[in-house]
């Protein structure tokens, strides 16, 4: 069997795709696991539960999709993205500024990681 040979920027590419998966997932499984412990809380608002797990839904897609190099990956990023800014925003009406720069953080990893690897010399 022949073996194939990859680039040095394709190789560092798939690095980059597979660690902004991760990071995908590990921000799913945490916001999984606060979707969890606000549902059926009353001091939460009424939707929040809903509306965290399916932000964890989609940022479980995103991490599913850029594992191999699908289709809609950048889309499922991007779209993860504008839920994280959507929740940046929801915590700092409510003056929770810590949750906000942990919901924000995703956005930043995010945008640098998925420009560094489509990013063609």
């Amino acid at each position: 069997m022949e073996r194939v040979s990859i680039s040095h920027e394709e190789r560092n590419a798939a690095i980059l795709r597979r660690t902004l998966s991760w990071v995908s997932w590990l921000y799913a499984l945490w916001t999984g696991l606060v979707a969890a412990a606000a549902w059926g809380k009353t001091t939460a608002g009424p939707r929040d539960a809903q509306f965290l797990l399916a932000h964890a839904a989609l940022l479980s897609l995103a991490g599913l999709l850029l594992w191999k190099p699908r289709r809609g990956a950048v889309l499922a990023v991007l779209a993860a993205a504008a839920g994280s800014i959507c929740f940046v925003v929801l915590d700092l009406r409510r003056h929770v500024v810590a949750s906000a720069l942990v919901d924000g953080s995703y956005v930043l990893i995010a945008a640098v990681l998925l420009y560094n690897s489509r990013r063609r010399p």
